[in-house]
């Protein structure tokens, strides 16, 4: 900004003395300088939003098979709508619904969880609700954890530094259910 600053007032002072070929010059230097200073504005920024997701806690990569229709809890909501366009539907300040069925829930400006109840939308290892629980088996291996409620059989999958969870409910052998959320 400076430099911009420092340019702008020297293009301002030749101007005003009249000296011809040089102001083209001069002219031309500062709007050199102005690109570079918003290519390092843009380089800024995009560091500064690194770092907030690091402070934040939340993983900047993730193992893909961890992710839901392209969309990994701990990304940056913006960077999520990009890939699934505008929300349909808004519940609640934080939850919003993508034309593919696709639910993601935000906390701030970062994706806490994904979550999809039809087909159409596989996790980052081809899995989608419909499927059968040997696909998901086939897919992930054997679950970390396994719970059953009710008929429904819950199957945990952690990343390997576990900050991410990802939960298949199956029933009678076909999920009924993907959800890839960051592990409180």
């Amino acid at each position: 900004m400076k430099k911009f600053l420092a340019a702008a007032m020297l293009a301002a002072m030749i101007l005003s003395a009249g000296c011809g070929d040089k102001v083209e010059d001069v002219k031309q230097e500062a709007a050199q300088e102005v690109k570079e200073a918003a290519a390092d504005v843009k380089d800024t920024a995009a560091k500064v939003e690194q770092k907030a997701a690091e402070v934040a806690g939340t993983p900047t990569t993730v193992d893909e098979k961890f992710s839901l229709g392209g969309i990994a809890p701990g990304m940056i909501f913006d960077e999520a709508k990009k890939i699934l366009g505008e929300p349909t539907a808004q519940h609640d300040d934080d939850e919003f619904t993508f034309a593919n069925g696709l639910t993601v829930d935000v906390e701030g400006n970062v994706v806490e969880e994904v979550k999809i109840r039809q087909a159409g939308v596989k996790t980052g290892a081809g899995v989608e609700v419909g499927m059968t629980e040997q696909n998901l088996i086939d897919a992930y291996g054997s679950a970390d954890s396994t719970e059953n409620d009710d008929g429904v059989v819950e199957h945990k999958y952690y990343s390997g530094d576990r900050r991410i969870k990802m939960e298949f409910n199956v029933s009678n052998g076909t999920i009924i259910e993907i959800k890839c959320s960051l592990n409180d």
